[in-house]
């Protein structure tokens, strides 16, 4: 289902806090024109812990011009089971079907209510790529949850794998079915992930050199893995001065840099990016 390079793509901001629609349409323009395979909107890159109902439906509504273009999945996840389901009505009601699940954080769903609750989001028929990322959420998805909800929903269609634990990986990709998808989430992991099964990643990298990101992804796919590992080590010093800091911050700040929105500001509880990483950031780029 999901494959390649989808761009976990930024929400621009002005100056003001609103969101930036001119440079939001620059940056999927950007994607489009360096042949990434989809966008994620709202996903944590796009700061989605602070947009509004209204800017989740006028954002929405902007980006339906792109769908004939690229894939895009829409972030909807959270802790609360029934403000989920209810952003998975509304996609589809808006006439998107791919949805970007995070596993409940904070509070910790033992394998039950884990299975409950993508269960209730599977219902209403989007397609849901589960999302897994430990360092936020404080817990993860068991290989035997994620097995059985497959078996159950169809669905559920790929997983968003952002862990360096590669044993938990394994045993993912040896119990799901050839047409369920797994993606790195951590693009510093995507060509060694894609080495034992992985088909692509949802990357921040991208944001900013798509193009780049595209052809290392592409070249391990197709194992020519010489190429991938030459892109791998070129864009491995942007790999990690993209989280010096909080992610989005920082590739907000190279966004900024490389002129493709007009400001690099992030909303609260965020903070603008230190001197020192503003630097390393710098430094990083080419």
């Amino acid at each position: 289902m999901f494959r390649g390079v989808i761009t976990a793509l930024a929400t621009p901001f002005d100056e003001d806090l609103n969101i930036d629609f001119g440079s939001l349409e620059n940056l999927i323009e950007f994607q489009k024109e360096n042949g990434v395979d989809g966008i994620l909107i709202f996903g944590t890159t796009g700061e989605s812990p602070s947009i509004t109902d209204e800017e989740f439906v006028k954002v929405l509504e902007f980006a339906k011009k792109y769908r004939d273009d690229l894939t895009i999945l829409v972030g909807i996840g959270s802790n609360n089971t029934q403000k989920t389901v209810e952003k998975a009505k509304k996609i589809l009601e808006m006439g998107y079907e791919n949805a970007l699940v995070v596993v409940p954080y904070y509070n910790k769903p033992n394998t039950t209510g884990m299975y409950i609750h993508f269960s209730k989001v599977a219902e209403t028929g989007v397609k849901v790529m589960v999302y897994d990322v430990p360092g936020r959420t404080g817990t993860f998805i068991r290989p035997e949850t994620l097995k059985k909800l497959r078996e159950n929903h169809d669905n559920i269609v790929s997983l968003k794998y952002a862990s360096a634990d590669f044993d938990r990986l394994m045993k993912h990709l040896m119990n799901l079915d050839e047409d369920f998808t797994i993606l790195s989430g951590d693009d510093n992991l995507t060509v060694p992930m894609i080495s034992i099964g992985v088909q692509g990643v949802v990357s921040v990298a991208s944001n900013v050199y798509p193009a780049v990101v595209k052809e290392m992804v592409s070249s391990a796919l197709k194992g020519d893995f010489e190429t991938a590992r030459e892109l791998h080590f070129k864009m491995y010093p942007v790999f990690k001065a993209l989280f010096v800091e909080t992610n989005p911050v920082p590739v907000k700040y190279a966004l900024y840099k490389k002129g493709i929105i007009k400001s690099p500001v992030v909303r609260p509880p965020l903070g603008e990016l230190s001197a020192e990483s503003k630097e390393a950031v710098e430094k990083a780029l080419f």
